[in-house]
């Protein structure tokens, strides 16, 4: 099962990349604000969660009409929270789709955008909750870069494709004593040790077809740049 949670950056992805991501996927998650990119790419979403005080009333409004139109057919969940949680409105996002996908008794894959811009604490938390959900190798897609969770536990390697050629590409290590190989890139690395946000593995540049990076141990955040 294919999730692509929408979720609630202040500044949101285009439109056409919610559209393109949308396609790509078996059902859309709305996290809060992210019910207005979601409206403005005009793309349904599936499902929608969150404490609702960042989405505009206008964007809250047409998710429980649409809710509404679908009763009785393939219904919407709408799951409200209070304001005053634990959880940000993502972390609440990866375990409301966990949750859909055992009820459908099928394996899950998460796509998250709008996600990573315009408040850096966000973006920080944003890491955090794909860290704690490594095992389902999740995958952010911005406009200007796609990032791969790689950990033992989830997906361990990124093999980067024909598509990746000559396109830049970094790593950042989200857990201490991080291992990390790389080949087909500018600078390769043979079971290299980082640890947590250091920056040694900025600005690298893919050189062959066949170039993958793989985490041997620990948590890293791979990123190509578009």
């Amino acid at each position: 099962m294919r999730v692509l949670l929408v979720a609630g950056s202040p500044a949101p992805s285009s439109s056409a990349l919610v559209s393109r991501l949308s396609a790509e996927s078996d059902l859309v998650l709305a996290v809060d604000r992210g019910a207005d990119a979601c409206r403005a790419a005009g793309v349904v979403p599936g499902a929608f969660c969150g404490d609702a005080d960042t989405v505009s009333p206008d964007g809250l409004a047409w998710v429980r009409d649409q809710a509404r139109q679908r009763e009785g057919e393939d219904e919407m969940p709408i799951r409200l929270f209070p304001p005053a949680k634990d959880d940000t409105d993502l972390s609440l996002g990866f375990s409301c789709a966990r949750e859909l996908a055992a009820e459908r008794d099928e394996a899950l894959e998460v796509t998250v955008t709008c996600a990573s811009a315009g408040r850096m604490d966000h973006a920080l938390a944003v890491f955090g909750v794909l860290t704690k959900n490594a095992d389902l190798a999740p995958r952010l897609v911005e406009d200007e870069f796609e990032c791969r969770i790689l950990a033992p536990v989830g997906a361990t390697t990124w093999e980067l494709g024909e598509r990746a050629l000559g396109r830049h590409f970094s790593f950042v290590a989200l857990a201490d004593d991080t291992c990390v190989s790389e080949t087909g890139l500018r600078w390769e690395l043979d079971h290299f040790r980082v640890d947590a946000l250091r920056d040694r593995g900025i600005s690298n540049v893919v050189d062959a077809p066949d170039a993958r990076v793989t985490c041997h141990e620990g948590v890293l955040a791979a990123f190509l740049i578009s």
